[in-house]
């Protein structure tokens, strides 16, 4: 791994640091935020042309040819008068952040980004174009909350070089020039997601929770799959056997998902994989409450 180079990026006034390649871009934003030498105020960001380990939740690996994605985490400092259960949302903002910036570029192609709960970002519904990983951080102060938000959205992949076959790219979806002049069109996403993040937090702490700052109204009418029947399954199952279906009804004042079983109880659910939506499914037999853990 190189040292990270302090870079400009127009559009966001931004602390970035760039480096060519990184076990992980989470991993190096603790490390920087340990380093007292190195400053790291809100919204330091860390960008990676490649990750050799970098993760998804739960561990699981993501994969991205050199150069062709934003690979990015970005550190967020938070009030400690912030409540600590409004920090989920922390993760809906970063998405609709995300969503926002793409769809300047997708939309006038045809297409529509929305959000799959918990941490997914998806092109018309079923291609997933990115994945968003949080996680808690020493903080420099103990007067704030440090978190780490970090992304990868693919740009410049071909369809036939993308790791699975649900995966998608800008370039995939029609936009030449992710792949023409990839570099500038990763550093244009990333200014409008970090004005996007910026906007949200401070609403967010103006208001100290996201019903007030309008956060939890936005991330719910972006959830297509709020209101459709659905099936999850448990977070660290890897089979992917299905453990609850249900009506996902909304998201709760935390950002996790409240789902209503057909025996009429509602289940609060913190993590977990959305398997289907907007199918009739089978009534699940086993109606003991299940509540996936992080």
């Amino acid at each position: 791994m190189n040292m990270p180079e302090r870079i400009t990026v127009d559009g966001t006034s931004a602390l970035i640091y760039h480096v060519d390649s990184t076990p992980s871009t989470n991993d190096l934003a603790i490390s920087l935020l340990a380093d007292t030498a190195t400053p790291t105020p809100h919204l330091t960001t860390i960008i990676a042309d490649q990750q050799s380990a970098g993760r998804g939740r739960l561990g699981r690996t993501w994969v991205a040819p050199d150069g062709q994605a934003l690979l990015a985490s970005t550190i967020v400092a938070l009030p400690a008068s912030l409540p600590s259960d409004q920090l989920g949302w922390l993760v809906h903002a970063c998405a609709l952040s995300i969503r926002d910036a793409l769809s300047t570029r997708l939309q006038p192609l045809g297409r529509i980004v929305t959000l799959k709960w918990p941490n997914d970002v998806l092109v018309d519904g079923t291609r997933k174009i990115c994945g968003i990983l949080a996680q808690l951080a020493p903080a420099s102060s103990p007067f704030t909350t440090a978190v780490i938000l970090g992304y990868g959205i693919n740009i410049a992949q071909r369809p036939d070089n993308l790791a699975t076959a649900q995966a998608t790219s800008l370039y995939a979806e029609g936009d030449d020039e992710a792949a023409q002049d990839t570099d500038s069109v990763i550093r244009s996403v990333l200014a409008d997601v970090l004005r996007g993040l910026d906007e949200r937090i401070r609403s967010l702490i103006a208001n100290g929770n996201a019903a007030d700052s309008g956060l939890a109204d936005e991330a719910t009418v972006a959830q297509p799959l709020i209101g459709q029947r659905i099936a999850l399954a448990e977070p660290t199952d890897p089979t992917g056997r299905v453990a609850l279906e249900g009506v996902a009804i909304s998201l709760t004042s935390t950002g996790s998902l409240l789902v209503r079983t057909d025996d009429g109880r509602t289940h609060d659910i913190n993590a977990g994989d959305v398997l289907a939506t907007g199918i009739p499914l089978t009534t699940v037999h086993d109606t003991k409450e299940k509540r996936a853990n992080n």
